[in-house]
């Protein structure tokens, strides 16, 4: 099992050298893995909301540089 953290952040992510975006095929995991309480979270914080996007990382590390508006750590 690995263990990730999922942060909806706020701001040009293309700088965050500790993460990469969920939705991009560099991310180390795909948006369908993810179980049914995480794909609740990630709307009830507003993931598809404009300027928002959802960067993963290693478990307990934020990305720098851009506001963070809520973690989640998920393990696959």
């Amino acid at each position: 099992m690995t263990v990730y953290t999922l942060s909806i952040v706020e701001g040009d992510i293309d700088h965050v050298l500790s993460g990469k975006d969920l939705f991009s095929p560099a991310s180390p995991i795909a948006f369908s893995q993810l179980d049914p309480s995480t794909l609740v979270w990630l709307t009830e914080h507003g993931y598809e909301d404009p300027g928002r996007r959802v960067v993963v990382t290693p478990v307990g590390r934020d990305p720098e540089g851009v506001q963070v508006i809520a973690s989640r750590d998920v393990a696959l």
